[in-house]
């Protein structure tokens, strides 16, 4: 029966994801803005297939700016567009442009808008170098792709001529780890004819639509089909999701904090730090999503993740200075005899976890929100679901704590058991007074690697 209980969530999470949702995900993030610049080089003119692929986060922020003036919008990214002939600027203006939306995950949607721009060029049958730069939402993630081709003229440049995207609609899976980057390009071209009749922006399309896994998470807000056993079905999916977020790579220092509970702690300690991560995830949720529904206001809940992964690593950098620290103390204080004469047992020189260490180790731990409790927060709003999207996000927050406590709760026994068994022998017993100051020194050392690895990324921001 118990191994019944346990099995539900992921029972439950599975049959929801299989059952799928009409929703297809955004392939690179959903917090990605994607580029696309099509130039397209004529004798008296570059013209300029401008697309940008907005996912599902930032289409919540930018949605009633893009559509209170569409023409407007594109006026302002062209000015974001740096275009120089042998050096000189050269200014960009509008031509046209579109704008769709399509189904996103979690009952949002995607933006799409489309610019058509040009810019003169020098005339004449010398050999020119064109210069183009991109630098709208220089700060944002995303894919970011320019490809060149000439009409009337020739072309010497690296810039491939077909788009490996097809202009954002159709990413290549193979690049998803390492998608392409292209902001600047240099080309120098000479004229070689009249250019043809046609030539211009490229055939309009849908936001990207791919054909892959939606978010578990997210898909639970879209369904319709909830009576009182999908109800039920769905906050176990929650839940077991949340078990599954919590014992993922990217939590390694919350399983990290329950060792040190279960080494040094009680029981009660186990519990205190697993809510403090499942009350300060949520929270991160909450926190995330009005900044995201404050719009450009203030800063894109993508930039807050490299300063809250920053906070996490220094909170466990602290921590192992404080532990190192610690042990050196003890073994200065044995060497000058300050010890007790009785025979130690494992861990009975080692200070207890205080309240507010615990407090800092589920900061540490549930600081970062995650990406799928956002999309579910922001969908219910969307679909006026909001009460649904609470009790989920509330449910994955648990599962997050549930899991924490059986890692901590086993970490306890097995300490307490390890404890008795060491004491019976004197050479283990004394091995064993060793692990504090090892464990002591691997969370120092994980939070300086954490920490320089944060320094590097927000060098990049």
């Amino acid at each position: 029966m118990k191994r019944m209980l346990l099995a539900l969530p992921a029972l439950a999470a599975a049959l929801l994801v299989a059952q799928g949702t009409p929703a297809s995900g955004h392939p690179l993030g959903n917090f990605t803005i994607n580029h696309y610049a099509g130039l397209l080089v004529r004798p008296d003119a570059v013209v300029v297939d401008y697309v940008i692929d907005y996912a599902e986060i930032p289409t919540v922020q930018l949605r009633s700016v893009v559509e209170g003036g569409v023409r407007q919008f594109c006026e302002s990214l062209a000015g974001g567009i740096d275009t120089r002939v042998d050096g000189r600027a050269r200014p960009v203006r509008v031509l046209g442009q579109t704008l769709a939306f399509a189904p996103g995950q979690g009952g949002l949607d995607t933006m799409r808008l489309e610019c058509q721009l040009r810019a003169d060029l020098a005339l004449g049958a010398d050999t020119h170098t064109l210069a183009f730069a991109d630098t709208n939402y220089a700060e944002r993630i995303g894919w970011r792709e320019i490809t060149a081709r000439g009409d009337g003229a020739a072309l010497q440049t690296d810039l491939p001529e077909q788009s490996a995207s097809a202009r954002l609609t159709s990413y290549p899976r193979d690049l998803f780890t390492s998608p392409l980057d292209v902001r600047k390009a240099d080309i120098r071209y000479t004229f070689t004819g009249s250019p043809s009749s046609g030539g211009g922006i490229g055939d309009s399309g849908l936001p990207a639509v791919v054909a892959q896994p939606t978010d578990a998470l997210a898909s639970l807000i879209t369904r319709t089909d909830l009576g009182p056993l999908g109800f039920m079905l769905a906050l176990a999916a929650a839940t077991g999701l949340g078990a599954l977020h919590a014992i993922s790579p990217g939590h390694g220092k919350t399983v990290m904090a329950a060792y040190l509970v279960g080494s040094r702690g009680s029981f009660r300690q186990a519990l205190v730090l697993a809510l403090a991560v499942a009350v300060s995830h949520t929270a991160g949720v909450f926190g995330l999503g009005l900044l995201t529904l404050a719009g450009t206001a203030l800063l894109a809940p993508d930039r807050v993740y490299p300063y809250l992964t920053m906070l996490s690593a220094t909170i466990v950098l602290g921590l192992g200075i404080w532990l190192v620290g610690g042990r050196i103390r003890h073994g200065l204080a044995h060497a000058h005899g300050h010890t007790h004469e009785h025979r130690e047992l494992p861990g009975d020189d080692a200070a207890p976890l205080g309240w507010r260490t615990l407090a800092a180790l589920g900061l540490a731990g549930g600081i970062i929100p995650s990406a799928s409790a956002l999309l579910v927060l922001l969908g219910a709003i969307n679909l006026h679901r909001l009460e649904l999207g609470l009790v989920l996000i509330v449910a994955f927050g648990l599962g997050m704590a549930f899991t924490l406590v059986g890692v901590g709760l086993a970490l306890v026994g097995a300490s307490r058991m390890g404890q008795r068994r060491f004491a019976a022998n004197a050479r283990l017993a004394r091995l064993y007074t060793h692990v504090p100051t090892a464990a002591a020194v691997v969370v120092l050392l994980l939070g300086i690697g954490m920490t320089a690895q944060s320094l590097a990324t927000l060098a990049h921001l």
